[in-house]
């Protein structure tokens, strides 16, 4: 399990409302790496593979709020190496 950090330049926030968006490229996505997207909580993740020729890469991703109140995205792929799209929303 490693913490994963955005590809330099990749991170957007996004302000919807009294809802934001943080959208991030990773470059080397393997199974249980885990992403603090700087959320407290967060409502839906969207996950784009962009990993060449992607034979048996599924991925999901389920996100966790713990006493830090810094939500944590872990990443549970069939995969490794795996380079992501990822969209978190929420507060």
């Amino acid at each position: 399990m490693a913490a994963l950090t955005p590809t330099a330049g990749t991170r957007r926030d996004f302000i919807m409302g009294n809802t934001r968006a943080v959208k991030a490229n990773f470059a080397d996505v393997d199974d249980a790496d885990t992403w603090v997207p700087g959320l407290s909580i967060v409502e839906q993740i969207i996950v784009q593979n962009r990993t060449a020729n992607p034979t048996a890469t599924e991925v999901n991703a389920t996100s966790t709020a713990p006493a830090t109140r810094q939500a944590v995205i872990t990443f549970d792929t069939e995969g490794n190496n795996l380079e992501l799209t990822v969209t978190a929303i929420g507060y």
